[in-house]
């Protein structure tokens, strides 16, 4: 019986898998442990993975990445439209009103939903388990980011269903790292002692997302989530991007946007030249050979002009905190560390805006790339009756208030009442009795209009 975590990302994948040695993350046939987030199709064939990855430049209009942040959206989202210009592929709208991807695939075009690439990928991911482990796997873990919707986790199972797995459970990936963490530390407080709280910030390529967890032996509760998804790495390549843009449309009289091919190579030059500023404070150089109109170009960026460039997202790094604090009445004494993961966690203005707000030193224990598929994989042998592990148990909590509405018999009109508020305990089952002769309508929806998302509902 096979036991798999799979970490489904904005830009790369990763999977883990429990063997009898203990969790190991494994490679793809190109001995990579990580695998783009990519789909590319061709007039003969479909390439996933690396192999798509190398096709973004030569077939721009038909390479799909990004595309987790469409699951469980309707086209008419204001959230998908605003993106819709940005993409160099082209999105339409599904007849069940959802995202889905226009692409020429065997010399047809043809419309695929979010699900039906997503399973693509996951069917990926799958044959690279099966080849590490040598036997079928079907049972598995997925991680969603822990401010996914209903609709947005529903999304994500259709496509795990759709790539033949039996997913035991999806994970919010703070949820994951904790896991990952605490299963391994022997110095835990037993049940009776006061908790030992730990921070983790998930800073990745698409979203920003920071959990405050309390630990004892053998267990870990979610006390609280905060997230800001609109804040990743992505969005310090696209202020990089829109410099470079200007920068030589003045210098060159070159139209970048215009020219979907090199906008691409664009955006993969800026994403090397953010994670060399990342390392070195100096002038470096960006050069890109025969970028336009067989026009080489180039440019230069340090790390204090990179940072006083992104200073509007740089101030949004502390509100999430801040929410953690306040939804959990917790003081900045009471934490005792703060881990950080996630590919843009190594960006230093990042983890400098981090430190400070907590006044100590970030803790880097776990690998910021891995440790959300080994929180998967080990949350799977937890669950599968094919491994013994350490007794754990794991507490989430829902990131949005849930409501209810019926139709009131006493009197004409609507009641509701709030079921599930913010950050109450996950899984969690309430039993409610309604006493009624007639048939009558109930209604469940987030309570919350202001800060979440247009979303379509099934």
């Amino acid at each position: 019986m096979s036991v798999v975590g799979f970490d489904v990302g904005f830009m790369n994948c990763y999977v883990a898998v429990a063997r009898a040695g203990g969790i190991e993350t494994v490679a793809n046939e190109y001995s990579d442990r990580s695998t783009p987030a990519c789909v590319s199709f061709g007039a003969r064939n479909r390439s996933i993975g690396a192999a798509a990855k190398s096709q973004v430049v030569t077939n721009c209009k038909n390479t799909v990445q990004g595309f987790k942040r469409f699951h469980g959206r309707a086209f008419s989202d204001p959230f998908v439209q605003r993106l819709k210009n940005s993409l160099v592929y082209d999105i339409a709208q599904m007849p069940s009103g959802t995202t889905g991807i226009k692409v020429m695939y065997l010399e047809e075009e043809k419309v695929f939903s979010i699900e039906q690439v997503t399973a693509m990928l996951l069917t990926k991911l799958k044959e690279t388990a099966e080849s590490a482990l040598k036997k079928p796997v079907a049972d598995c873990v997925v991680s969603v980011p822990s401010y996914y919707s209903d609709a947005e986790r529903r999304s994500v199972l259709d496509a795990a269903q759709i790539a033949g797995l039996n997913c035991l459970r999806l994970m919010n990936e703070t949820t994951a790292v904790a896991l990952a963490y605490g299963i391994y530390k022997q110095d835990l407080p037993a049940p009776e002692e006061k908790a030992r709280n730990v921070v983790f910030v998930d800073v990745g390529h698409s979203g920003y997302q920071t959990s405050v967890c309390a630990f004892n032996k053998g267990k870990l509760k979610i006390l609280s989530t905060a997230s800001d998804p609109e804040l990743g790495g992505k969005d310090f390549d696209e202020a990089l991007v829109k410099h470079f843009c200007e920068e030589f449309g003045n210098k060159y009289k070159l139209d970048v946007k215009s020219k979907p091919r090199a906008l691409v190579r664009l955006y993969q030059e800026c994403e090397k030249l953010k994670k060399l500023m990342s390392a070195n404070s100096s002038d470096l150089p960006l050069n890109i050979e025969c970028f336009m109109n067989d026009i080489d170009v180039s440019g230069k960026m340090n790390r204090g002009q990179f940072e006083d460039m992104c200073a509007d997202l740089l101030a949004r790094v502390e509100a999430p905190l801040q929410s953690l604090l306040e939804n959990t009445k917790l003081k900045k004494e009471d934490i005792y560390a703060v881990e950080i993961v996630g590919g843009a966690s190594r960006i230093p203005a990042v983890k400098e805006r981090i430190s400070k707000f907590f006044g100590k030193e970030l803790s880097t224990t776990l690998n910021a790339d891995e440790a959300v598929a080994r929180g998967c994989a080990l949350q799977c042998a937890i669950l599968s009756p094919a491994f013994k592990v350490r007794e754990f148990s794991t507490t989430d909590v829902v990131p949005y208030p849930i409501s209810l509405k019926w139709q009131s018999a006493a009197e004409e009109g609507l009641s509701d009442c709030e079921v599930f508020p913010r950050n109450h305990a996950a899984p969690f089952s309430k039993v409610l009795t309604f006493y009624r002769k007639e048939p009558f309508s109930l209604e469940a929806y987030y309570n919350c209009p202001n800060e979440f998302p247009v979303l379509i509902c099934r």
